[in-house]
């Protein structure tokens, strides 16, 4: 039996502390724990030998960390430029062990590095990574560090990309991965131009900075890092909406569709359009600035083939205006967000998860694909000739999410889970009795705070 979570985001919680106030996003170890018990029982209700969990990456919030804003080294580097006992190492190795420490991530962690006396069955724990943990790879030290807090054997080895389960007969049966390859924003090959897409990649094709990576930390770690800068910590827990303003930052990321991101900044709840704009004005050009100086952002952006001439005109054009000495026009940022936004907003990736070589060749029985890193659940038919149906699974994310209301004014909170099961087929010599295989998927939100048993 195989169970994939993906998109957990464990989150250190200091570094964006305001006051005594802090901005945690991680769940409640119970929450992973009722749901493990579940997978349990369902393992023993259906014979099951052995469960398979998969961690499908994105599982430590490394780049997103505000902790790299506290000095002059950013995660945007390539894994080879980065050196055992460099300073860059340092900076992951803390953020993972203050992650580490946040107290509902030190009980998670607890509840998967003992999973033996959870399950009354054998069970192993798989983890791959994604694009936000990309640098747990970086060095023996922070890999060893990464497998030492999930409890997992291998030490300093490097942690995979992609897990093929197999069936009985040891045929690929089903493919996992964290599902950024399909994401030419934040994987350094765009695989829109292949067919098929190879089930393995170069390791230095993992180990390159995206585009991406660069935008989560200039843009999205940096507008609370420049607001508390610009407004200081006392001023901001003194007026209202300052501290409105500061909230919403913090939850920037969550907000879905990502088109909905500046809407969700500009309807915030008692504070009028004009006085946001004036507020956060100085933050954005901070941003947009620090940007212009990124010879790396620049390049990129000269030579992303995932973005039209004509965007790449506009934004190499914004990115040359003189704006250190006069402000930034609403209009411009507006602009700037929206096509950002428009690359990072992700609809279902079926039509990718369709080249996957495994999937293509009818000979290595293949029957799905199972992803993450759009924080939308979904399962797709892919195909389904002569009746063999191979679907698209995606694992959603366990964490909060931002929904807008259709014309982008009003906007919610949600606690987000989605729950991926898949069963191999089984032989069995009397042919009444075989079992083909199955999964069940279950994708639900919850409002508010409520217990788990």
């Amino acid at each position: 039996m195989l169970v994939v979570l993906s998109d957990l985001h464990f989150t250190e919680a200091q570094s964006t502390r305001l006051g005594e106030r802090t901005f945690n996003q991680n769940l409640p170890a119970e929450t992973y724990q009722a749901y493990l018990q579940e997978v349990n029982q369902i393992a023993l209700a259906n014979g099951v030998d052995k469960v398979d969990i998969v961690l499908a990456g994105d599982i430590f919030e490394v780049s997103r960390s505000a902790i790299w804003l506290q000095g002059p080294e950013r995660p945007y580097l390539d894994i080879a430029d980065i050196t055992p006992k460099s300073e860059t190492e340092k900076i992951i190795l803390d953020i993972l062990g203050v992650t580490g420490r946040e107290e509902k991530v030190r009980q998670t962690l607890s509840i998967f590095r003992s999973l033996d006396d959870l399950f009354d069955v054998p069970v192993q724990l798989h983890y791959i990574l994604g694009n936000h943990d990309r640098l747990v790879n970086a060095t023996p030290a922070t890999r060893g560090k990464a497998r030492e807090l999930l409890g997992l054997d291998g030490g300093e080895l490097s942690l995979a990309h992609y897990f093929i389960y197999h069936d009985d007969s040891g045929q690929p049966f089903c493919l996992v991965r964290h599902g950024h390859e399909y994401d030419p924003m934040n994987f350094s090959v765009d695989v829109h131009e292949l067919n098929p897409i190879p089930t393995e990649f170069p390791e230095a094709v993992y180990g390159k900075a995206p585009l991406g990576d660069i935008i989560t930390v200039e843009l999205g770690s940096a507008l609370p890092a420049y607001f508390l800068e610009e407004y200081g910590e006392e001023q901001i827990l003194a007026n209202p909406n300052l501290t409105a303003l500061y909230e919403r930052l913090m939850a920037f990321d969550d907000v879905r569709p990502t088109t909905a991101q500046l809407s969700y900044l500009f309807y915030t709840p008692g504070v009028r359009k004009r006085e946001t704009w004036a507020i956060l004005q100085p933050c954005f050009q901070r941003a947009i600035n620090a940007l212009s100086d990124n010879d790396l952002f620049l390049e990129k952006i000269r030579t992303a083939s995932s973005i039209k001439k004509s965007q790449r005109l506009i934004l190499t054009g914004i990115m040359s205006l003189d704006l250190l000495s006069a402000g930034i026009p609403y209009w411009m940022v507006k602009r700037l967000m929206k096509m950002v936004s428009k690359k990072i907003k992700l609809r279902s990736q079926t039509k990718w998860a369709k080249r996957e070589a495994l999937i293509q060749d009818p000979l290595t029985g293949c029957k799905c694909v199972i992803s993450g890193h759009t924080h939308f659940p979904e399962v797709s038919l892919m195909s389904a000739k002569k009746g063999d149906e191979r679907y698209y699974i995606n694992t959603g994310t366990w964490r909060d999410m931002v929904p807008a209301t259709k014309k982008f004014k009003g906007f919610g909170k949600l606690n987000a889970i989605t729950k991926v099961i898949v069963f191999k087929p089984e032989a069995s010599a009397d042919p009444d009795n075989a079992r083909d295989w199955s999964f069940h998927y279950l994708s639900g939100v919850s409002y508010g705070m409520h217990r788990h048993i």
